[in-house]
Formats: structure tokens, sequence, C-alpha cells
């Protein structure tokens, strides 16, 4: 009876051994491995209802700036430059997300960190009166991945036949004279729109905005001309031979968004996320010239 007792045990072991040694490398190799676990290498989709404290053991590093963290079991470093704070830190799992957070008050500088899917873990920086940037911790070894510009592009139509648009926006951010613009044009982000009403009248707005201002509000109706001449310059600059353009990394950054939609049912996208924005693949100056004739500003004074 004993005899058949541990066959049927050992049988058992066989037939799970597969499971158990797949439990153990998804965060981190085999029982007694001290080195830093694997969380956060793959980019397979990971089950972060399973995942402990000790699976983060080890440095992170921020794709946006320099500040890293260091898990050692319940205590996390944070380092940005010469300033760093020692945290006692927990997780909190619920059905929606994993979050670490500090056993007592706040995590310093930022909210509690998620823990993604993808291997990372993120936050948003804690400002009052300005805009919150993100943190996106990785693995050293991700890093160059994570910088790495995507190729996302869509083969979509590179000639547009129709001069007739229904819908147009355009967004950017300008920083001291990017993408070949004139000092006269206001330092921040850009958001320029046209639409067609249902009385088939067009309405325009462009706004350049600071990270807690208004520099320019325009917003008025203009013309059928005006629009069909954006559509003209549209096809004279080549802009359509960009069409479905989409560069990305995961650096945080502004992007350039340009969209337009025709009553002919075709479409212009052009996206550049990241690092990527910080060339423009169109002629972007040649666009915002078309829009001051309309605005007659380019910022505060003029």
């Amino acid at each position: 009876m004993k005899k058949r007792r541990l066959h049927v045990t050992l049988c058992l072991l066989l037939l799970l051994a597969p499971l158990i040694l797949s439990s153990c490398s998804l965060f981190g190799g085999t029982p007694g491995d001290d080195t830093e676990t694997g969380y956060g290498f793959t980019e397979e989709e990971i089950d972060v209802s399973r995942l402990t404290l000790e699976d983060l053991k080890g440095k992170w590093v921020d794709v946006n700036s320099e500040t890293t963290l260091e898990f050692r079991g319940k205590q996390m470093t944070v380092r940005s430059g010469e300033w760093s704070e020692d945290y006692t830190v927990k997780l909190v799992k619920n059905d929606y997300a994993v979050n670490v957070t500090a056993v007592e008050g706040y995590l310093g500088m930022m909210s509690e960190l998620t823990v993604n899917k993808d291997g990372s873990l993120t936050a948003y920086e804690m400002i009052l009166d300005g805009p919150s940037n993100e943190f996106r911790f990785v693995r050293e070894p991700a890093l160059e991945k994570e910088k790495e510009i995507l190729d996302l592009s869509r083969d979509l139509p590179k000639v547009i036949e129709s001069r007739e648009i229904e819908s147009f926006s355009l967004s950017f951010q300008n920083s001291h004279e990017s993408y070949g613009l004139d000092a006269d044009w206001a330092s921040g982000y850009y958001s320029w729109e046209i639409e067609l009403l249902d009385d088939g009248t067009y309405q325009m707005s462009f706004q350049i905005s600071g990270d807690s201002y208004i520099v320019m509000d325009y917003r008025e109706a203009v013309d059928k001309a005006y629009v069909t001449g954006l559509a003209d310059l549209i096809a004279e600059k080549d802009v359509p031979s960009v069409n479905g353009y989409y560069m990305k990394n995961n650096v945080q950054s502004r992007g350039i968004y340009l969209y337009a939609e025709y009553l002919s049912g075709e479409t212009l996208s052009v996206t550049a996320e990241g690092d990527a924005a910080k060339t423009c693949p169109f002629d972007l100056p040649a666009l915002l010239e078309y829009a001051f004739r309309m605005t007659g500003k380019k910022g505060w004074d003029n």
C-alpha cells in the first residue's frame, strides 16, 4: 500500500514539474537565485496578480529622467541626482490594478506606482501648479529598447484628390523656434482645428497655451475659400506623401498630430510621439503661416 502511494506521488510530481518550474521562472528564475528577477524584461503580458515585492528586487530606471528606484524586500529607495529617500512599501492589489504604495504617508514626489502587464512601473509626478510628468521605470537592460523609435505607420493613400475638408486638426509643442518656426511664434502647446458645421459654415479655433495659462485663443468663422486654400496648400506641400506616418518611442513628450477628413471620405493622418516628435515630416512652418493669415497673431503681443 505504501509503495502504491509513493508511486502515485512520484507520478503527480512528474506531471506537475513543468508547471512548478514555469511558475518559478515567471518572475525570477529558480528558487534560491539571488540575482535580479526577470520581471520587466519580457514583451509578453505578465500576470501581475501573482506578483510579490521580491519579484521587484533590484534597480529600475526612469525612461524620462535620471530618477531610479531600488527594491530590497519591503524597502524602496528613490534617487534623483544627489537626492534620495527610503520608503517602506507594500503591494496593494484589487480587481483593476496592482500598486506599490508607502506603508505610511506617500512616495514623496510621485504618486503610487502602478505595476503594468508589459513589465514597467509607472507613476505621476506630484505637482500642484504645473503639468504632471510621467515616470516609467524599467530594468536597465530594457532602457535601450524603450528609447528605440518604432515605426507603426499604416499604409494609407499617398494622394488626396478632394479639396473639400470636413474637419482638420493639428497639434504640437513649440519651444524656441522648433521645427523651423520663426521667433515670432510663441513657445507653448498649439492646437488648430477647423470644422464644417451642420449649417454649411466653417468654424476655426487656434489656441496656444502654456502649462497654466493661455497665450492666444482665436475662435472665428472662416469661409469656404480659406478652407479650400488650406487643402490646396496641403497638396502643394505634398503632406499626403507621409499619410499614415506614425513614429514613436516610450519617452514622454508632446507629440505632433495632424488629421484631416474630407467630404469624399479620404483621410490624412500623421503622428510623431516621444523622441520622434523632435522632427516634423511635413512643412509645419508653411501651414502655420497659412493659419497666421486668419489669426493675425503669433503669440502675446503681435
